[in-house]
């Protein structure tokens, strides 16, 4: 037996949440630096000087952990792809809606904090000071992670309506059944009689 678009769809659905789940992992672990530059008013330079430690050595991780980390966010593409390939008319908005937050991720990432990881080495921050780019790559960060909260929000609002869809759609069948039995009772009991009267007219 051969699978169904529907079994793709669940494929897709895995792979979207399994690899999101990942990803907000990886940038949740630069919390411990993050959190003091944005949310600690008593933050000190040390502070800084630690979190700017911390994205230098990011600078330096190894090729094939980059490569682990790329293939990663591309399964999860293709589980959107597997979405919004015969997306739910009713539903297409939240299919598209997730697909794009999770791009923007991976934007933002590219954009951010993978410029931002390159300056903390070569100390090349533009128009703004050190402690300001550092600021701005623990931002993008918290972004990352909001953006990457919304698809699996959306993830859980489409499995929650499928869900609830098929529970009403099962019980419209049930429904259907029993009305066609009762019809067909129905049909019995007035056929019955009829028999009866064309016994007696012999």
């Amino acid at each position: 037996m051969g699978l169904t678009y529907k079994d793709f769809c669940a494929v897709g659905t895995a792979l979207i949440i399994g690899s999101t789940t990942f990803l907000m992992g990886i940038f949740f672990s630069n919390q411990p630096y993050d959190y003091n530059i944005l949310f600690n008013p008593a933050a000190t330079p040390e502070h800084f000087e630690n979190a700017l430690k911390h994205y230098q050595t990011l600078f330096y991780t190894a090729k094939p952990t980059l490569y682990m980390l790329g293939a990663v966010a591309i399964v999860g593409v293709i589980g959107s792809l597997i979405r919004v390939y015969k997306p739910n008319p009713d539903l297409q908005l939240f299919e598209y809606g997730s697909l794009a937050l999770y791009v923007l991720g991976i934007c933002v990432f590219l954009t951010n904090i993978k410029t931002g990881v390159e300056s903390a080495v070569y100390h090349n921050w533009g128009e703004v000071s050190e402690a300001q780019g550092i600021a701005v790559v623990a931002s993008s960060n918290i972004i990352i992670l909001i953006v990457f909260a919304g698809v699996l929000v959306l993830q859980g609002g489409l499995w929650y309506s499928t869900w609830e869809y098929e529970q009403r759609l099962d019980q419209w069948r049930k429904d259907q059944l029993k009305e066609s039995a009762a019809n067909q009772q129905k049909a019995e009991k007035t056929t019955e009689p009829a028999k009866t009267e064309s016994k007696k007219k012999k």
